[in-house]
Order: structure tokens, then sequence, then C-alpha cells
């Protein structure tokens, strides 16, 4: 599986980008709007899904961790695919996504490209319990905490397996002190 790619930045088109990584061109689809933020050069990090189906490989690039979770998350409700999720992604905060469906906001869902009243329901249906029993016990700041804790793990040179892993073990009220106990126990 490719979970991450690191690399320039070799073409932009709507929606995806190709990005060299070792002499090698990766073409990743990206939520649109994402592709305009970057230039021909630059060098990118994105948290990617591949999905393999019979007739073709398919990356799937977030410059945001909780992006790619949360499209993972929805690419697993019945009757939404890759395109609606990127669409989805592309048109949404990821921490309004997570509150809109624990508070069954029909509305809102529905009001996301692709998704009508009853995938919206569909997605509150399949989702809600999975969101609620992994972000919401931590509440948002506890997992702003997590996840700022493990990008810095990342830069430390640890894996995001390996920092994930350490991560989710330790409680702490902020970043500093959670790292600290990390090191402490990976030491």
């Amino acid at each position: 599986m490719i979970s991450m790619l690191k690399g320039k930045v070799a073409q932009i088109a709507p929606g995806s980008l190709t990005v060299m990584v070792a002499g090698v061109g990766f073409h990743v689809h990206v939520p649109t709007g994402n592709e305009k933020q970057l230039a021909p050069g630059q060098e990118v990090l994105l948290y990617t899904v591949l999905i393999a189906r019979e007739d073709s490989l398919s990356l799937y690039g977030f410059p945001d961790p909780r992006q790619r979770e949360i499209f993972s998350l929805i690419i697993n409700v019945s009757g939404i695919g890759p395109k609606t999720a990127m669409n989805i992604l592309a048109n949404m905060d990821p921490n309004r996504f997570l509150d809109e469906v624990v508070s069954e906001n029909i509305n809102y869902l529905s009001s996301l490209p692709g998704i009508g009243k009853k995938s919206a329901q569909r997605i509150i249906l399949e989702l809600k319990e999975k969101i609620v029993k992994k972000y919401q016990r931590l509440g948002r700041e506890g997992y702003e905490v997590m996840e700022d804790a493990v990008e810095a793990l990342i830069a430390l040179g640890y894996s995001e397996t390996q920092a994930r892993k350490a991560v989710c073990n330790i409680k702490a009220d902020n970043v500093e002190d959670l790292i600290k106990q990390v090191l402490k126990e990976m030491r």
C-alpha cells in the first residue's frame, strides 16, 4: 500500500497531480481546488489511499491526514465511491463533516455534491457509530493534539505507523507533553 508520497509536482490538472518520486511519476487524484495551491516543481507531501479495481489502480492524495481518514470512512459507505468522496472533501472542512454526521444533520449532508437525502441517511447510519467511537471519545481538541503529535513524530523520522501506535496508547493535554511521553516510551 502506498500511504504517503513526498516529491515534486510535475504536472497539474483539475483534480489531479503527477508527483515525481525518485524518478517515477505518480498520478494522484486530489480534492478539486487543492491543485490550485501548488506549482510545477514544488515539493509536496500527500497522505494517500490506493484503490485497486479489476481494471485499474487509482491513487488518491490529501494534504491533511484527517482528510485521508474521512475519505476512507466515506468510501466504505455503500453506494458512495471515490469520486463522490473526493467531491465531498473538496467542499467541506473535515471536522465539520464529523460533527454533522454525529448530529445527524441530513440537510447539511444532502447539500454536499453527489449526496441526496437517501445517501445522507446511509452515511449517518453507517458512520455515526464509527465516528463516535473513534473521534468523539477524544473530543475535537484531543484528536487535534493526537494528529499534531503524529505529524511531529513523522518529522522526527518515525514512520506514520509507529507514530500512530505510540500516540494512541498515551493521553496528554497538549502536543508537547504527548511527544515527550511518546519519546520516553520509544527509548
